[in-house]
Protein backbone atom coordinates (compact mmCIF):
# COMPACT_ATOMS: atom_id res chain seq x y z
CA UNK A 1 0.00 0.00 0.00
CA UNK A 2 1.52 3.01 -0.65
CA UNK A 3 1.72 5.97 1.94
CA UNK A 4 0.24 8.68 0.56
CA UNK A 5 2.27 11.21 3.00
CA UNK A 6 5.42 9.94 1.41
CA UNK A 7 7.43 7.23 0.34
CA UNK A 8 8.83 4.26 2.42
CA UNK A 9 12.15 5.69 4.23
CA UNK A 10 14.67 3.91 2.05
CA UNK A 11 13.22 5.25 -1.35
CA UNK A 12 15.45 7.14 -3.55
CA UNK A 13 18.59 6.04 -1.53
CA UNK A 14 19.54 2.82 -3.49
CA UNK A 15 17.55 0.51 -1.43
CA UNK A 16 14.64 -0.17 -3.05
CA UNK A 17 13.42 0.86 -6.65
CA UNK A 18 9.95 1.44 -6.47
CA UNK A 19 7.62 2.97 -3.82
CA UNK A 20 5.87 0.48 -1.92
CA UNK A 21 2.65 -0.56 -4.26
CA UNK A 22 3.56 1.12 -7.20
CA UNK A 23 4.20 0.35 -10.80
CA UNK A 24 6.39 3.22 -11.38
CA UNK A 25 10.27 2.49 -10.58
CA UNK A 26 11.92 4.70 -9.27
CA UNK A 27 15.09 4.23 -11.28
CA UNK A 28 15.28 6.32 -13.59
CA UNK A 29 12.74 9.14 -12.44
CA UNK A 30 10.26 9.90 -15.24
CA UNK A 31 7.22 12.54 -14.83
CA UNK A 32 4.51 13.58 -16.18
CA UNK A 33 3.27 17.41 -14.72
CA UNK A 34 0.11 17.98 -15.78
CA UNK A 35 -0.83 21.69 -17.25
CA UNK A 36 -1.09 22.98 -13.59
CA UNK A 37 2.72 21.89 -13.17
CA UNK A 38 4.16 23.36 -15.90
CA UNK A 39 6.67 25.38 -13.51
CA UNK A 40 7.54 22.32 -11.44
CA UNK A 41 8.26 20.32 -14.66
CA UNK A 42 10.37 22.67 -15.95
CA UNK A 43 12.47 22.73 -12.55
CA UNK A 44 12.78 18.57 -12.96
CA UNK A 45 14.16 19.05 -16.18
CA UNK A 46 17.03 22.08 -15.02
CA UNK A 47 18.13 19.39 -13.26
CA UNK A 48 18.44 16.72 -15.84
CA UNK A 49 15.08 14.26 -15.00
CA UNK A 50 12.94 13.32 -17.76
CA UNK A 51 9.63 15.42 -17.25
CA UNK A 52 6.96 15.83 -19.93
CA UNK A 53 4.14 17.79 -20.16
CA UNK A 54 0.94 16.63 -21.94
CA UNK A 55 -0.90 18.61 -24.67
CA UNK A 56 -3.05 21.72 -23.09
CA UNK A 57 -6.65 20.57 -22.58
CA UNK A 58 -6.07 16.73 -21.96
CA UNK A 59 -8.22 15.10 -19.98
CA UNK A 60 -7.70 13.25 -16.94
CA UNK A 61 -8.08 10.14 -18.03
CA UNK A 62 -5.65 11.11 -21.47
CA UNK A 63 -3.40 11.85 -18.31
CA UNK A 64 -3.46 8.73 -16.56
CA UNK A 65 -3.10 6.62 -19.88
CA UNK A 66 -0.17 8.39 -20.92
CA UNK A 67 1.49 7.83 -17.48
CA UNK A 68 0.92 4.19 -17.53
CA UNK A 69 1.62 3.80 -21.21
CA UNK A 70 5.13 5.51 -20.83
CA UNK A 71 5.90 4.62 -17.27
CA UNK A 72 5.89 7.60 -15.67
CA UNK A 73 4.74 9.07 -12.70
CA UNK A 74 1.86 11.54 -12.67
CA UNK A 75 2.55 14.46 -10.69
CA UNK A 76 -0.26 16.25 -10.66
CA UNK A 77 -2.12 18.55 -7.80
CA UNK A 78 -5.33 18.00 -9.39
CA UNK A 79 -7.37 15.58 -6.70
CA UNK A 80 -9.83 14.08 -9.06
CA UNK A 81 -7.12 12.41 -10.22
CA UNK A 82 -6.83 9.79 -7.36
CA UNK A 83 -10.09 8.60 -8.66
CA UNK A 84 -9.28 6.65 -10.83
CA UNK A 85 -8.64 2.61 -10.02
CA UNK A 86 -4.79 2.88 -11.09
CA UNK A 87 -3.81 5.94 -8.96
CA UNK A 88 -1.64 4.16 -6.25
CA UNK A 89 -0.05 2.83 -8.78
CA UNK A 90 1.01 6.17 -11.13
CA UNK A 91 -0.34 9.47 -9.41
CA UNK A 92 1.93 11.48 -7.12
CA UNK A 93 -0.29 14.15 -5.69
CA UNK A 94 0.82 17.04 -4.25
CA UNK A 95 -1.34 18.67 -1.77
CA UNK A 96 0.88 22.09 -1.38
CA UNK A 97 -0.76 25.50 -2.34
CA UNK A 98 2.42 27.47 -3.86
CA UNK A 99 5.38 25.79 -6.20
CA UNK A 100 7.72 26.07 -3.37
CA UNK A 101 5.72 23.64 -1.26
CA UNK A 102 5.36 21.21 -3.82
CA UNK A 103 8.68 21.23 -4.62
CA UNK A 104 9.77 20.51 -1.16
CA UNK A 105 7.03 17.78 -1.00
CA UNK A 106 8.22 16.30 -3.96
CA UNK A 107 11.62 16.30 -2.67
CA UNK A 108 10.86 14.80 0.45
CA UNK A 109 8.62 12.24 -0.77
CA UNK A 110 10.78 10.92 -3.67
CA UNK A 111 14.22 11.99 -1.89
CA UNK A 112 14.61 13.73 -5.31
CA UNK A 113 18.92 14.39 -5.80
CA UNK A 114 18.46 18.43 -7.01
CA UNK A 115 21.92 18.23 -8.16
CA UNK A 116 21.29 15.09 -10.08
CA UNK A 117 22.00 15.95 -13.42
CA UNK A 118 21.79 20.21 -13.76
CA UNK A 119 21.42 21.77 -16.90
CA UNK A 120 21.45 18.46 -19.78
CA UNK A 121 17.90 18.92 -20.73
CA UNK A 122 16.11 21.50 -22.45
CA UNK A 123 13.98 23.30 -19.92
CA UNK A 124 11.28 24.24 -22.56
CA UNK A 125 10.54 20.72 -24.26
CA UNK A 126 12.59 17.97 -22.14
CA UNK A 127 15.54 17.16 -24.90
CA UNK A 128 18.71 15.90 -23.59
CA UNK A 129 21.22 18.84 -24.40
CA UNK A 130 24.78 18.85 -26.43
CA UNK A 131 27.25 20.42 -26.70
CA UNK A 132 26.84 23.42 -29.89
CA UNK A 133 28.32 23.39 -33.02
CA UNK A 134 29.79 26.48 -34.35
CA UNK A 135 26.83 26.06 -36.97
CA UNK A 136 24.43 25.72 -34.35
CA UNK A 137 25.22 28.81 -32.62
CA UNK A 138 25.16 31.05 -35.90
CA UNK A 139 21.87 29.74 -36.92
CA UNK A 140 20.14 29.37 -33.43
CA UNK A 141 21.48 32.58 -32.52
CA UNK A 142 22.34 35.04 -35.04
CA UNK A 143 24.82 37.53 -33.69
CA UNK A 144 25.43 35.69 -30.62
CA UNK A 145 29.10 36.91 -29.10
CA UNK A 146 32.16 35.05 -29.03
CA UNK A 147 32.73 33.67 -25.39
CA UNK A 148 36.91 32.10 -25.56
CA UNK A 149 36.23 29.10 -23.45
CA UNK A 150 32.79 28.94 -22.80
CA UNK A 151 30.73 25.93 -23.22
CA UNK A 152 27.22 26.75 -25.12
CA UNK A 153 24.79 23.91 -25.40
CA UNK A 154 21.83 23.48 -27.73
CA UNK A 155 18.32 21.70 -27.83
CA UNK A 156 18.09 20.11 -31.15
CA UNK A 157 14.69 20.37 -30.99
CA UNK A 158 13.74 23.56 -29.87
CA UNK A 159 17.26 25.45 -31.12
CA UNK A 160 17.55 26.83 -27.96
CA UNK A 161 21.27 27.58 -26.92
CA UNK A 162 22.04 27.57 -23.15
CA UNK A 163 25.37 29.11 -21.75
CA UNK A 164 26.54 29.85 -18.25
CA UNK A 165 25.55 33.47 -16.94
CA UNK A 166 24.65 35.06 -13.50
CA UNK A 167 21.12 32.79 -13.94
CA UNK A 168 22.88 29.57 -13.81
CA UNK A 169 24.55 30.46 -10.90
CA UNK A 170 21.69 31.85 -9.05
CA UNK A 171 19.71 28.61 -10.46
CA UNK A 172 22.43 26.28 -8.70
CA UNK A 173 22.42 28.00 -5.74
CA UNK A 174 18.52 27.28 -5.48
CA UNK A 175 19.25 23.67 -6.37
CA UNK A 176 21.49 23.46 -3.91
CA UNK A 177 18.77 25.13 -1.29
CA UNK A 178 16.09 22.40 -2.64
CA UNK A 179 18.69 19.67 -1.93
CA UNK A 180 18.95 20.53 1.38
CA UNK A 181 15.17 19.53 1.88
CA UNK A 182 16.48 15.63 1.44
Amino acid sequence: MLNWSGSRPDAGRGISNVIEGSLCSLAPLRFLCDEMLDSLAQWLRVVGYDAAVPVQGATDRQLVDLAQAEPRWLITADSDLLEFACAPFYVIYLAGRGEQDRLRELTLRLDLDWCFAPFSRCKNCNTLLHIASTQEMTIFYPGMPEWPGETVLACATCRQLYWEGSHVKRMRHALEVMNGWR
